[in-house]
């Protein structure tokens, strides 16, 4: 009899043990899923108040304040005020490639492969011009608002987080497009005044949103609705294309 009571109480301290264990490690996960929650919202808070404010004015108060988080939570996860800027400005490269990507893949894949010469000035262009659409939809969306503040000030007063922003994103975008250009105009290798071309292509649609405002009040429009986005990209293909075509003549 003895021996029976100890086999049962055995038993349930077994279950109990695992019970306590399983427990622990519910709440050992869920501790890390929370962390990982706070750390997203620091960050998005970052953009928005970065973004508004700039670095400088902006205050690291403000931001936990934005998140809902412990002030104190920006020095765990990020060690400081600039560790912060810089995830968020990693997660800005990273949300603008995951739009931008699958069409930077299809520019990779047109210049690694030989294409027909009776074919190979319109693929090119195709390519230019697909960007180009993606970079409408993009620039012109509205969750674009916050961040775009961020990049713009990078443009006008660099920081260290710029190599990140012009390193994984920009520059190799950039890079790619003279490329293209590059090609459409007969040559392998780009030119300064590829790239020259390049900036002056982008530039078209980047003011649709660093010049927001001034574009709406001019073209009479209230908002960037899809049909003016489609506007933008007919023009901007019309535009790209006699760019090119009168460099070709000249070249």
């Amino acid at each position: 009899m003895d021996r029976r009571q100890s086999a049962r109480r055995a038993s349930a301290k077994t279950r109990h043990d695992a019970a306590t264990r399983g427990g622990s490690a519910r709440r050992f996960r869920g501790g890390f899923s929370r962390g990982g929650a706070t750390r997203d919202a620091l960050i998005d808070a970052g953009i928005r108040v970065f973004g508004r404010d700039g670095y400088h004015a902006a205050t690291t108060k403000a931001i936990a304040s934005e998140a809902r988080a412990n002030q104190a939570l920006i020095s765990y996860y990020f060690g400081g005020k600039e560790g912060l800027y810089r995830a968020v400005v990693e997660r800005i490269v990273d949300m603008v490639a995951a739009r931008i990507g699958p069409v930077a893949a299809e520019m990779e894949a047109a210049l690694a492969t030989g294409i027909a010469a009776s074919a190979a000035r319109a693929a090119y262009l195709e390519r230019i011009f697909e960007l180009l659409d993606r970079f409408v939809d993009v620039l012109s969306s509205d969750e674009s608002a916050a961040w775009a503040g961020i990049i713009v000030r990078e443009q006008q007063e660099p920081s260290p987080a710029f190599e990140i922003l012009y390193e994984r994103l920009q520059g190799r975008l950039l890079a790619r497009l003279a490329a293209l250009v590059a090609r459409v105009r007969g040559r392998r290798t780009p030119t300064a005044d590829d790239r020259l071309t390049v900036l002056t292509i982008i530039g078209q649609a980047l003011i649709f949103r660093v010049a927001r405002a001034s574009a709406l009040r001019f073209t009479g429009w209230s908002r960037l609705e899809p049909a003016q986005k489609a506007r933008i990209k007919k023009i901007l293909r019309r535009n790209v294309r006699a760019l090119l075509a009168e460099a070709k003549r000249d070249a």
